[in-house]
């Protein structure tokens, strides 16, 4: 006990030692943090994992998908739960931030604003930035108190309780979906599907889908129109810049909202794509046009659910 007590002195009376190592696990980082930016480069997408932000940002998805649009707090209680609870710290209490912390958490609150589907990144990384100003408070308040706080957590009772708790919050996160089925079959076109491949030649044929299940088609292996990968079917991702700076270049994701809100003539648009088949669900505007139009419009297969047309060239 005596020998552990002045190897901690020799390390408090030597602050050198410590800075050294350190400053030599902070240049190891370095090393790592330069070899993993350059890692994106190892895909077939090209810039994509560097410039995927930016080019969704500026798309049209923005405006129209759920996930792309700003975030709204008052709809959503537990980010704004979670923003509380950092000004409360901040404001009512002593503990500090350092710049870096601040200039990081500024950015992530301003991208979550700006996208709801940029709160996983608010949640990753501020959750850290969380954890030491928590940590900073409890120090602060009660010297010592993370210390026993480890201690107890880490001794057999404490493990007990977290695998404990683990278990429960697991239990009660997925109760309701235990007996569920895998895929419903009132959201995702299963019998549909089952019928296009017994039924269809699925490398010839050029199949509309709408956006919400066009990713379970795509997993039974037949083309799709367009998927939940929304902001991949826009310009950005799949045109080239012209003189003026703009992305020119099909804009399916456009496309695919005229035509299934009916905002154009979809005749012209099946057409310019060379649809052959429609899979859309049953209470559409489009089904109900679809429907009328016997001469050029075949129904093939229908559910509760979901109708699947052929046109008829």
């Amino acid at each position: 006990m005596h020998n552990a007590d002045e190897k901690r002195e020799k390390r408090r009376s030597n602050p050198y030692k410590l800075i050294f190592r350190k400053e030599k696990c902070v240049k190891y980082l370095i090393i790592v943090m330069i070899i993993s930016a350059f890692t994106g480069l190892l895909t077939p997408l090209g810039d994509t994992p560097y410039t995927y932000l930016p080019k969704t940002m500026e798309g049209n998805t923005m405006d129209n998908i759920s996930e792309h649009l700003p975030l709204t707090l008052i709809n959503d209680p537990k980010t704004m739960t979670v923003m509380v609870l950092f000004l409360l710290i901040l404001i009512f209490t002593d503990t500090k931030i350092t710049l870096r912390d601040m200039f990081m958490l500024a950015g992530l609150t301003l991208l979550s604003f700006m996208s709801r589907r940029q709160i996983s990144m608010f949640v990753l990384i501020g959750g850290f930035i969380f954890a030491k100003l928590l940590v900073a408070l409890i120090e602060k308040y009660d010297k010592g108190g993370t210390e026993q706080t480890i201690r107890a957590m880490t001794n057999i009772w404490g493990k007990i309780i977290t695998i404990l708790l683990g278990i429960l919050v697991s239990f009660y996160l997925y109760k309701g979906k235990i007996n569920a089925p895998i895929v419903s079959e009132s959201s995702y076109p299963v019998d549909a599907c089952d019928y296009i491949l017994a039924n269809l030649d699925v490398e010839n044929i050029h199949l509309f889908n709408e956006y919400n299940y066009g990713s379970y088609i795509l997993y039974r292996g037949i083309p799709v129109f367009i998927d939940s990968r929304a902001d991949l079917y826009t310009p950005e991702f799949n045109g080239t810049k012209n003189e003026n700076g703009e992305y020119e270049g099909r804009d399916i994701f456009s496309d695919y909202l005229s035509i299934s809100n009916v905002s154009s003539y979809y005749e012209n648009k099946f057409e310019q794509y060379d649809i052959t088949h429609i899979l859309i669900r049953d209470n559409t505007k489009l089904n109900m046009l679809l429907s009328k139009d016997s001469e050029d419009y075949k129904k093939l297969y229908s559910d509760e659910n979901f109708v699947l047309y052929e046109r008829v060239d």
